[in-house]
């Protein structure tokens, strides 16, 4: 080959490498990027506080030294709310007992709604509140003050007074009632206790069969001796009485918190002298 052809052959190789690279070139062009992901918020979710009071099914026992359960401020309302909501029931294991004998009262509530009732109870200390001079009765002796002349601390208490009505719906005990102390004023610690669909709180009472007859007047000698007679329980004479419970609950008033059941009592019967007589 002569120099012109080798020179001409040499330039056509060049044009062919020139043209041919750029078209390798777009064809295998870098893939694009991929695209940048989504901004995401930084603020957290809104995580709604945890319902106030207690989840709670079964007995009320203890419930007052449950601090899960106290709340520090209450509605007066939603109690009135949830009774809609709320069945009360109190049932007698017998409802027939002889006279001087006792049974076991079962007291009820029953959440009929398909979402969580919550229930307001108020708990205070029992020498706050007006109850039965427990005293005055037979066996009772009297209360003694403390070595540091303070009376003994006391808590907290779902204070639930049973009461006994006869056939003319009067209370048929006439223990004495204690006031509250002079300028004391009422302490409430609220409690409010979660209730699920269908679930049911309990508490039981034992009821007897007696009532105690009011004592004699307390007086004083000329000498000023003061002397405090005492009283003791009988047996209920046979008949038909009423039980009433008060509840605690907060904002209701009776009779809208009185949960009652009816009661038959029935005289004990002397054996007769020819049956109590044993064989000769």
């Amino acid at each position: 080959m002569t120099r012109p052809e080798e020179f001409a052959a040499s330039a056509a190789w060049l044009v062919i490498t020139v043209m041919v690279g750029p078209v390798s070139a777009c064809d295998n062009a870098p893939s694009p990027a991929p695209p940048a992901p989504a901004a995401t918020s930084a603020a957290p979710l809104y995580v709604p506080p945890p319902p106030e009071g207690c989840a709670r099914t079964g007995s009320l026992e203890g419930v007052e030294s449950d601090p899960t359960c106290v709340v520090a401020r209450s509605d007066d309302t939603s109690m009135r709310d949830a009774m809609k909501h709320l069945v009360f029931d109190l049932a007698a294991d017998a409802p027939v007992v002889m006279a001087g004998g006792q049974v076991v009262l079962r007291l009820s509530i029953t959440n009929t709604a398909a979402a969580e009732v919550a229930l307001l109870f108020d708990a205070q200390p029992p020498s706050t509140t007006p109850r039965p001079d427990w005293t005055r009765l037979a066996g009772v002796p009297e209360p003694k003050p403390a070595a540091s002349g303070m009376p003994p601390p006391e808590g907290y208490r779902l204070i639930m007074p049973v009461r006994t009505l006869d056939a003319h719906e009067h209370g048929v005990d006439g223990l004495p009632v204690t006031s509250a102390p002079a300028g004391s004023t009422p302490v409430v610690r609220p409690l409010r206790v979660r209730l699920r669909p269908g679930g049911k709180l309990t508490q039981n009472f034992t009821w007897w069969a007696m009532r105690i007859p009011a004592p004699a007047p307390i007086t004083r000698d000329d000498a000023g001796h003061r002397f405090v007679p005492k009283t003791a329980p009988i047996p209920l004479p046979a008949g038909e009485y009423v039980v009433d419970v008060e509840l605690p609950l907060h904002g209701i008033s009776p009779p809208e918190s009185v949960v009652s059941t009816r009661m038959r009592v029935e005289k004990v019967e002397k054996p007769d002298k020819a049956d109590a007589a044993p064989a000769p």
